[in-house]
């Protein structure tokens, strides 16, 4: 069994990666031919990975390990600092299998990315906060068939909620809604049993079908966008450590999901912010990438100037004042140069 739900993602990545994967910032090791941007590194590759960003390249992609379970990666982003992957990030009311866990772990729920979805009639799902309580959660009703409508999820035997911020543990309760709704429902003759998951956002589309299909035993895998970032504390601490990951050229910033710290180029520079040398934040030479300037254009270290003719003012920025005026033009005569107006006829 264990075999079976390592393999699973596996085969159904080769069946989507093609429409998920997605073109990534610098990198400097490849799986697949899907570049793989540090912290993240294939075991046993150079660069190592970092602790808890190992990589496996298996013969469908990359994959992650995460407490113990591998998972097929679908997508990764150095500058936006998350990872996507094809999981199946469930929990049953019937079954009572609610826990899926990020704890221990350089992983968050992005709760910009993904959305908590509940199918079921006249139930309430609820996601837990330990022992503080509940973090979020959605109820979903259901009259008659009828109202219940393909593509619609909006409380009718499909609701949708936000992921709570810094979420690492997907852990729900379920409750059927007292009194007259308390009746068991039936859709198409199969009693229905509440569902709840995590799933990237916009990717899940509700179908009517979905009702008889809650009280499944095989996993349902969907795409779910985690967060990372580098474990150390937030950045006026981890500036102070030796272990402090951003490099030459780099600033830090707070995780937005409150845990750890992420790393990214300062104005001027591009690359990977997590390594030194030619592979790091490197100057951008804007006058030959930006073409900014509407005459001459200089690069300096992480920026650039542009000057205007002699007798001409402004910025010289194309998208700026540009360069105003009348400018003089030096032509050659014999072994002189003779400035020459150029409004009026030169003598």
């Amino acid at each position: 069994m264990m075999l079976y739900l390592l393999l699973l993602p596996s085969l159904l990545l080769t069946c989507i990666s093609a429409s998920y994967v997605h073109s990534m910032e610098s990198s400097t090791s490849k799986c697949s031919d899907i570049p793989i941007p540090y912290p993240f590194g294939i075991v046993g590759g150079n660069p190592a990975p970092a602790q808890g960003f190992e990589i496996t390249c298996a013969s469908s992609g990359p994959m992650v390990r995460i407490n113990n379970v591998m998972f097929g990666i679908l997508n990764f982003s150095l500058l936006d600092g998350f990872v996507s992957i094809l999981a199946s990030a469930t929990s049953q009311q019937c079954k009572r299998n609610s826990s899926f866990s990020l704890e221990g772990t350089n992983f968050t729920f992005s709760d910009t990315r993904n959305k908590f979805t509940a199918l079921g009639c006249d139930m309430v799902a609820m996601l837990l906060n330990g022992s503080s309580g509940y973090s979020g959660g959605c109820a979903s009703f259901c009259s008659t068939k009828s109202n219940i409508i393909d593509g619609m999820c909006s409380g009718v035997a499909c609701c949708q909620a936000p992921v709570p911020k810094g979420l690492k543990k997907l852990e729900l309760e379920f409750t059927n809604i007292t009194g007259q709704l308390s009746r068991p429902k039936e859709v198409n003759n199969t009693p229905t049993c509440g569902e709840a998951f995590i799933v990237e956002q916009n990717f899940y589309v509700f179908s009517s079908v979905d009702l008889s299909n809650t009280n499944r035993n095989n996993p349902q895998y969907r795409p779910v966008v985690l967060e990372w970032s580098i474990d150390g504390g937030h950045c006026e601490e981890a500036n102070r450590s030796m272990s402090y990951a951003c490099k030459e050229n780099s600033y830090c910033y707070n995780s937005s999901n409150g845990i750890g710290y992420r790393c990214n180029c300062t104005l001027g520079f591009q690359g990977n912010p997590y390594l030194q040398g030619p592979d790091g934040c490197q100057d951008i030479d804007e006058c030959t990438v930006k073409r900014p300037c509407t005459h001459k254009c200089f690069n300096t270290k992480g920026s650039f100037y542009c000057m205007c003719p002699a007798g001409m003012r402004g910025d010289g920025l194309k998208e700026g004042s540009g360069c105003d005026g009348i400018g003089t033009l030096l032509i050659g005569i014999g072994k002189f140069l003779k400035p020459c107006i150029t409004v009026l006829p030169c003598e």
